[in-house]
């Protein structure tokens, strides 16, 4: 993942009538522990929510107006909208960016620590009780640094550190607002140490499992799964690449699949990208066809992270992600900022279209004779028209309504690379 510098947030007004993080936020320790006690477990928080199911990566909602993230309990707010995040301290903090659960490694260099920060860690737990009471089904990850990191990470003489032949510290990362160097990742070592972190991140009782960017790397995931155990959840970022989904299979759960695919309606996306609009360019059809890969090879349960960048105003693509999401997978999305955007990676506005009350899947998706991909739900249908497919029409027994844009009848146009959500009036 690629974080870029930015130096404040928009502060919110008192004219969101929302209470401040210190008037909401005495919990006693006591309440905090019967609502602990009221947790679901993580298959049950994955098995019993409804979609869609949108996902937090790192950095979260970025519409101040609407979802202001001045105080703790607001950022709570914003954050429980997502039925997944995953954060990582080091990183976002160092962006000046403020943390929604909170917890730090203790002591001088986060990659040697066995311990967290124990006011963060009381923190933490409590942002936990919060978010679950305000979204009893959200998951919680938690990043642990493996490829590269900053300075402080190591001290300057660790053997930890990737070096060149001449001795030097080997470069990672540039997009920060340090360097990042890269670690000495098939170091066996090191990979032990991974692994003790990722168990450590769980035993906190704060997470539910770990993530790992930068593709990550099979001995570290084969010795993450061994300290965590069946129970853990680890997630890798695959983007789309099969090849790395078959040979994590027997030890992940799911992939976050970050993804530019390239079309002719992606050139909308050219001024915000500075001109590189292929940067991480992938192609709808491969997306397609990995999510399903992804969906039936990986370990129970399955918790695909399905991103699409785009142009915030580009509403068929962000369609054409949730829906593709929605009929392939029983997964979470996101559509998102482009990295090369001189800002954190990851924000995005939060659609109506995702406050679509669909229920639970009744079905796997089927392909339709006019090329499009449909799946039924408890409460509509969602029909998902790739890329190139061309224009769909589709045909319902019964009057629907449109969640796109509210409008109500039995016959519907749908353009391709385009999808939406037909619910039912009864």
């Amino acid at each position: 993942m690629k974080r870029l510098y930015i130096a404040s947030l928009v502060l919110a007004t008192a004219s969101y009538g929302l209470f401040s993080c210190e008037s909401k936020r005495e919990v006693k320790e006591e309440k905090v522990v019967q609502t602990e006690a009221k947790q679901k477990t993580t298959v049950e928080r994955i098995s019993a929510r409804s979609y869609p199911s949108i996902f937090q990566a790192w950095y979260g909602i970025d519409m101040p107006e609407q979802y202001p993230t001045e105080t703790l309990e607001q950022r709570l707010d914003a954050a429980a909208k997502h039925d997944l995040l995953w954060e990582e301290p080091l990183s976002q903090l160092g962006e000046g960016v403020d943390l929604v659960l909170g917890l730090e490694w203790a002591g001088t260099h986060d990659g040697l620590s066995d311990t967290f920060d124990p006011e963060s860690l009381a923190k933490a737990k409590a942002n936990k009780a919060r978010l679950l009471e305000k979204n009893p089904n959200m998951v919680l990850l938690f990043e642990v640094r493996w490829r590269d990191a900053p300075s402080s990470f190591l001290p300057k003489d660790s053997p930890w550190w990737l070096r060149n032949k001449n001795g030097e510290i080997e470069k990672g990362w540039l997009g920060g607002w340090e360097p990042f160097y890269l670690l000495n990742y098939d170091n066996p070592e090191f990979q032990d140490n991974v692994a003790r972190q990722c168990k450590l991140a769980l035993e906190s009782g704060v997470y539910d499992g770990v993530m790992f960017d930068w593709s990550g790397h099979l001995d570290i995931i084969k010795k993450t799964r061994a300290a965590i155990g069946q129970e853990g959840l680890i997630i890798v970022n695959i983007h789309d690449d099969i090849e790395d989904g078959e040979k994590y299979a027997p030890y992940i759960n799911g992939s976050f699949m970050e993804l530019n695919p390239i079309d002719d309606k992606s050139l909308e996306v050219k001024g915000i990208l500075g001109g590189d609009t292929n940067r991480n360019g992938r192609k709808w059809k491969k997306m397609r066809e990995a999510l399903t890969f992804f969906e039936s090879h990986f370990q129970a349960p399955v918790i695909n992270c399905l991103e699409t960048w785009g142009n915030r105003d580009d509403l068929s693509r962000m369609r054409a992600v949730t829906t593709l999401g929605l009929t392939h997978s029983d997964g979470y999305t996101l559509y998102a900022d482009p990295n090369p955007l001189k800002t954190p990676d990851h924000y995005h506005d939060w659609y109506p279209f995702w406050d679509v009350e669909l229920g639970n899947p009744l079905t796997k998706v089927t392909t339709r004779e006019d090329g499009a991909f449909q799946r039924e739900y408890t409460k509509g249908t969602v029909i998902y028209n790739e890329w190139q497919n061309g224009p769909v029409t589709i045909q319902f027994e019964q009057k629907r309504k449109r969640a796109s844009d509210g409008s109500v009848d039995q016959t519907f146009e749908l353009d391709d690379r385009d999808g939406d959500i037909f619910l039912s009036l009864n």
